[in-house]
């Protein structure tokens, strides 16, 4: 049987052998109070065996299993989450940079424009003193 792990609030979590905690898509921090456990990330080529004391660093991306490491043990784990935002703020702040993003590469286009009137304008300068050098030339 799988278990599936819900990160709602920090606090201690046991797993049992043969029935092992699968943790997808929340950051935080395990800690092992008691016992091993044996951890398998996906995308990671190593699997981790933690002892009590250790702890181990889990990305909001990442899909993790977590069972104790013998069958006679019990393990005992505290789990610390990273505090998510409020989905609303999220997708606020991510409007805004996108938007952000909008008006910088808008302004660096109406940047190089104005360098090319500005080539423009220094070009007609040049003709014009060319024209009125030889125009007094002629008088």
């Amino acid at each position: 049987m799988n278990a599936q792990f819900y990160a709602t609030a920090g606090g201690p979590v046991e797993s049992v052998f043969g029935q092992p905690l699968r943790v997808e898509h929340f950051g935080g921090e395990f800690a092992v109070l008691e016992g091993r456990v044996w951890l398998t990330r996906r995308g990671d080529l190593d699997d981790h065996v933690l002892s009590a004391g250790e702890r181990i660093v889990l990305e909001p991306a990442d899909d993790v299993v977590i069972e104790p490491w013998s069958r006679d043990e019990t393990a005992r784990l505290e789990w610390r989450p990273i505090p998510q935002e409020p989905r609303g703020e999220r997708l606020l702040r991510d409007a805004l940079g996108a938007a952000l993003r909008g008006v910088a590469a808008a302004a660096g286009g109406a940047v190089l424009g104005l360098r090319r009137v500005e080539a423009g304008f220094e070009a007609l300068a040049r003709r014009a003193a060319s024209s009125a050098r030889r125009a007094q030339g002629c008088i």
